[in-house]
């Protein structure tokens, strides 16, 4: 039986209308299997995604829905925040207007 690491609270609320979400620090150019679950249903979205050159995650359609929230991962790896490994990030969603949807970083607010 494995200990898991508490998620990481990102603090962060994404717009419900987006482009993609990045986040982690990972292996470059790597391929991951990433989950998304549903905090309240635990309904689980999958995808496959490349980290890119600087290790960076970044998935695209990944179905949200506003005023809810959501757990990020990777299926069986870890990844860095701030030189600390996790399992996963935890987020919200708000519904918010947007000219344009952007990919949102889960760690845009994040200061090491």
């Amino acid at each position: 039986m494995s200990v898991c690491t508490p998620c990481f609270d990102s603090g962060i609320s994404v717009a419900a209308c987006h482009a993609g979400i990045s986040f982690g620090l990972v292996t470059p150019e790597t391929e991951y299997t990433v989950t998304i679950t549903h905090n309240a249903t635990k309904r689980v979205q999958t995808f496959t995604a490349t980290s890119d050159i600087d290790g960076i995650i970044t998935i695209q359609g990944a179905k949200v829905d506003a005023l809810q929230g959501y757990t990020i991962g990777l299926n069986c790896d870890q990844f860095s925040i701030c030189d600390v490994l996790y399992d996963c990030i935890s987020f919200s969603v708000v519904n918010m207007d947007v000219d344009e949807p952007q990919t949102i970083n889960l760690l845009e607010c994040l200061e090491c």
